[in-house]
């Protein structure tokens, strides 16, 4: 299925840019085959290509597994075309069923290890896939999965499940195979991911083979510049978008290592930076609050960049970061439709613009538009942030949504951002999450900022809420959950509630105010703001 043509209605496609020096690709290409075999070529068989903590792999043992692993995925029937939903934690046994769906032309779908049975069914059920693999370990909530969709078939990955499913260990070929690649087209699909559901039900967004490629050799190599030396490592998962990036991708494209570790703890995190020397670290927002909480600045010794998105940094999180760790904090923004970052802070020649999320990265351009007529706006004026480039958003079988993403050859996505006349672009907030207030136009983000600068504020969430006066159509709704070692209660969101009118414009106040332990987040650490909209619209 070629992405840009049989999946994409012509009247709704991504106008692609190549103009970049290097992105020239050939019609004819196979991302298993431009990683591996680029990394033999590159003479980095015998480097590193993988820490997973006592294990190291390295390229040409990598190759080995892959192709061995092909060899087992087509013993089971699996053909070019198929889609595989995988449900493996971030092991090494996961990039290699992962390569070797690519290597055979298959379309592999991986899931988060956090996700039900019923979630595991839609996507099997949504992408018409006709099998599954899992873990030994994690077989309950899939093959719960399976028996509600007939006619797929679930293999073990790992180990062994009583015979009740074929496993692929069995199926590997004592040595590893020859080099077996699928002659694919460069816009041949050959992934799906799925969006992490923070505004909806999750949507299919379509991936080809150039376009993995295209993400490495555009933002990766000229915003991060990796080198052969760097060691990647982090908590994003490989089945976000940000995590196949950087631990599938990015690594054997430019000679890297990355460090695999199902334990996506602060702890974790730390130990692994100390053991295998991470030099590129990267995290949402509010794991670098709690990092910093944590932090002894001799265990991130090593770190050369640390790069933060998938959520707004405030300022003060950026603070907090600096002080803890003496590093700034690098911004990128990207989405899982266009499969990873598009703008970002990180410049190789030098450090990384404070208090912006940076300047298109090199194949992308970057507009501000209008939300009502998409015209462009002004530097400085508020509008939708559309982009173009290298790649682009493709959403599997779902023409209603593709229609409103991409117009006119842009990839016009709901947030809300300014740019200056330097090119920066800073973030003001999702259009659909914006309050509307007595004619006030309010960014969540700057009243989670005024917010977050008190002490008793340990995290906090703004959506709107019906105003209980009957006088405004909407009101600030906050929910925050205290910094330890402060009572909640009347005393201290009155507290708050001066402290925003004393720090920001009086009209931004939250009105309202609700405690809680925790805030509704996604499997990547996301805030489900669609949640806390709908508690605060029943009145919770």
């Amino acid at each position: 299925m070629n992405k840009y043509g049989e999946l994409c209605p012509a009247d709704a496609r991504p106008d692609l840019r190549f103009d970049l020096p290097g992105l020239d690709y050939p019609a004819r290409m196979n991302v298993a085959e431009v990683l591996l075999e680029g990394a033999i070529d590159a003479g980095w068989g015998g480097r590193t290509a993988y820490f997973h903590r006592d294990e190291t792999i390295d390229y040409r043992a990598l190759r080995a597994a892959v192709h061995r692993h092909a060899a087992a995925l087509r013993a089971l029937g699996v053909a070019p075309g198929d889609r595989v939903v995988v449900r493996i934690a971030d092991t090494p046994v996961l990039v290699y069923v992962l390569l070797a769906a690519h290597a055979v032309g298959a379309v592999p779908i991986p899931t988060y290890v956090q996700l039900r049975a019923d979630d595991l069914a839609y996507r099997i059920e949504d992408s018409g896939a006709r099998f599954a693999v899992a873990s030994a370990g994690l077989l309950d909530e899939m093959e719960a999965a399976v028996a509600a969709t007939p006619g797929v078939t679930l293999a073990v990955a790992d180990g062994e499940a009583g015979g009740r499913f074929p496993a692929l260990g069995a199926l590997l070929p004592a040595a590893p195979p020859r080099a077996d690649y699928h002659d694919s087209h460069a816009e041949d699909l050959t992934l799906i991911l799925y969006t992490s559901g923070s505004t909806g039900r999750p949507k299919g967004t379509c991936h080809c083979h150039r376009d993995l490629i295209a993400a490495a050799d555009s933002y990766w190599k000229h915003c991060v510049g990796p080198t052969e030396n760097d060691v990647i490592g982090g908590p994003p998962s490989v089945p976000f978008a940000l995590g196949y990036g950087l631990s599938v991708v990015f690594p054997a494209r430019f000679g890297s290592a990355a460090v695999l570790e199902p334990d996506k703890s602060v702890e974790a995190s730390l130990a692994a930076i100390e053991r295998h020397g991470v030099t590129l670290f990267t995290a949402v927002v509010s794991y670098y609050r709690l990092m910093a909480a944590a932090l002894d600045r001799a265990r991130v010794g090593s770190l050369r960049r640390s790069m933060t998105g998938g959520e707004p940094l405030l300022p003060e999180t950026e603070s907090l970061w600096r002080e803890a760790s003496g590093m700034t904090l690098e911004q990128f923004i990207g989405t899982t439709e266009t499969f990873h970052c598009f703008v970002s802070s990180s410049e190789p020649g030098g450090p990384a613009r404070s208090g912006t999320m940076g300047r298109a990265a090199p194949g992308y351009e970057v507009a501000v538009l209008d939300p009502e007529t998409l015209a462009p706006m002004a530097d400085g004026e508020r509008g939708l942030m559309a982009v173009r480039g290298c790649t682009g958003t493709v959403y599997w079988r779902n023409e209603e949504r593709q229609r409103e993403l991409v117009r006119d050859g842009w990839n016009v996505f709901p947030d809300v951002v300014t740019r200056d006349a330097g090119g920066y672009f800073r973030y003001v907030g999702r259009h659909d999450d914006m309050i509307v207030s007595a004619g006030y136009n309010i960014s969540p983000i700057e009243v989670e900022t005024a917010l977050l600068r008190h002490e008793a504020v340990l995290e906090c969430a703004c959506v709107p809420a019906p105003d209980p006066a009957g006088v405004r159509g909407a009101v600030v709704k906050a929910y925050v959950v205290a910094a330890p070692g402060h009572a909640v209660g009347g005393g201290l969101a009155g507290a708050l509630q001066a402290h925003v009118k004393a720090t920001a414009p009086p009209y931004m106040y939250p009105r309202a105010i609700d405690f809680l332990d925790t805030l509704p987040k996604t499997v990547n650490g996301k805030v489900l703001r669609s949640e806390l909209r709908a508690r605060a619209a029943a009145g919770g």
